[in-house]
């Protein structure tokens, strides 16, 4: 990243909650849905398992047709490589209404080298 994405990252931290891979897991666990916003490119490569893929470039365009705007109340955990996609992504989603946004802290990358699931094959 370079010196203003590495700004624009901190200050999305400011406005969304910022959570461990161990809080991530834990509410995948728990049945909370999953976003990874990368790529497809990536996302075909490995995701975290029943991760739904809305990638963040166009994210405002399909946000509302994968997730439904009835359910802007339910609580979301959003997740990129290395984790600034993953924080822009969740202002995002908390300004076009969803309330309850969780940005992985870390990314896949860093969920793998932990030992966390992944789905090789994701659809």
């Amino acid at each position: 990243m370079n010196y203003l994405s590495e700004n624009l990252v901190k200050e999305a931290h400011k406005h969304v909650t910022v959570i461990s891979l161990e809080k991530a897991n834990q509410m995948r666990e728990d049945g909370i849905q999953i976003i990874d916003v990368r790529e497809e490119a990536e996302y075909s490569k490995g995701a975290i398992p029943d991760a739904a893929n809305i990638p963040r470039s166009v994210m405002e365009f399909l946000l509302g047709k994968h997730l439904g705007e009835e359910y802007r109340d339910r609580p979301y955990v959003v997740y990129c490589r290395s984790g600034g996609r993953a924080a822009l992504a969740a202002v995002t989603m908390k300004l076009m209404g969803y309330t309850q946004v969780h940005a992985m802290e870390k990314g896949f990358m860093e969920w793998k080298e932990e030992g966390y699931a992944v789905d090789m094959h994701p659809e």
